[in-house]
């Protein structure tokens, strides 16, 4: 036994000091590393989605990975150009066009249209005449709010520059995770039993199922939500149903995307088509009622199925996610809300 007596003040400062240094240095670690959160986490969500169809391309040329890992990577880059560079482009123009189109309405054609909707009718043309003609007109409305319009328009050509950086940089990362992903995998396993959880397989099984469960549902729903809103725009006379149907299920694949075409179409055929008014209603409600509501039960199912989690945590974690991240919160979304429940659990259970 080490006769000479310990001492504590001094443990203690050495204690601090580690513990300061450590947390001085993975601050650090995270300043550098946040430019590059948003495209590290695409990246895994992308390696986790597809993992399964890489191991498959790896069998073929089982000493050579690199190349099923670039051809995989390339495949996702021209899949993610073809979603999301167009669509930031296309509403810039939409916004532009609509500034004139606005400006050419004529108010008596509103107002008239406005006034064949039943109950509301007449409350609803007068307070537009009241609008559209006592206080300059269309144009004049337009013209108030018109930079407004170009600003928003610009800044969404402008985030095509920063969706192409996202793109390039998680298609370099997962190149990185689909090389070393096995092994960084097998650590990460590691750490977390020597920090005390006895689920690490469980959990990061889990976070695996739920990634290729968001992937797979974000698919299906986009297909469900075309599908039905091309059966409404048929049964409401829209021009082009097929092709909007097809751009609906392009859409889709984009959080509460769908009302961003199927409004517009159902205002088109209320107030400058032919058709009666409640053709364009009758449109505004199945997209509302069927088309939208299909989008949170079909991915909640479909998530809760390849989980065995309860549906209603699924969908607290989807529309959650969406409301925090975007479009990467359909994925991690309800991952981190499983993850946090098993925990939960866990912890739960050693302490009983």
């Amino acid at each position: 036994m080490d006769p000479r007596p310990v001492d504590h003040p001094a443990r203690v400062s050495a204690i601090v000091l580690t513990t300061a240094l450590l947390v001085g240095l993975h601050t650090l670690v995270a300043l550098v590393l946040w430019p590059f959160v948003m495209p590290l986490l695409w990246s895994m969500v992308l390696t986790i989605a597809t993992w399964p169809a890489f191991v498959r391309l790896r069998a073929l040329a089982p000493r050579r990975p690199w190349i099923p890992a670039v051809a995989l990577s390339l495949l996702l880059g021209g899949l993610l150009l073809l979603v999301a560079v167009p669509l930031p482009l296309e509403l810039a123009g939409e916004l532009r066009q609509l500034g004139s189109t606005l400006s050419e309405i004529d108010p008596s054609a509103m107002v008239q249209a406005l006034n064949r909707v039943p109950l509301f009718g007449e409350t609803l043309s007068q307070q537009a005449n009241t609008l559209l003609t006592d206080e300059g007109g269309v144009r004049s409305l337009v013209a108030a709010h018109q930079a407004e319009l170009v600003r928003f328009a610009t800044q969404a050509a402008k985030s095509v520059a920063e969706t192409l950086t996202i793109i390039v940089l998680a298609l370099i990362g997962c190149c990185i995770f689909y090389l070393h992903g096995e092994s960084i995998a097998a650590e990460a396993r590691a750490i977390m039993r020597r920090l005390g959880s006895s689920r690490a397989d469980d959990i990061f099984s889990y976070i695996g199922a739920t990634v290729r469960g968001a992937a797979y549902s974000v698919i299906a729903t986009a297909i469900a939500q075309g599908t039905l809103a091309g059966i409404g725009y048929a049964i409401a006379g829209a021009p082009l149903p097929l092709l909007l149907a097809l751009t609906t299920m392009v859409v889709s694949l984009i959080p509460f995307g769908a009302p961003m075409l199927y409004v517009p179409v159902s205002a088109y055929l209320v107030f400058f088509s032919s058709q009666p008014w409640y053709y364009g209603v009758g449109l505004l409600a199945w997209g509302v009622v069927f088309v939208s509501t299909v989008d949170n039960f079909l991915r909640s199912m479909l998530i809760s199925h390849a989980t065995r989690v309860s549906p209603i945590i699924v969908f607290i974690g989807v529309v959650g996610g969406v409301l925090a991240f975007g479009l990467l919160g359909v994925f991690i979304g309800p991952a981190i809300i499983g993850v946090a429940r098993t925990l939960w659990h866990d912890f739960a259970q050693d302490a009983a």
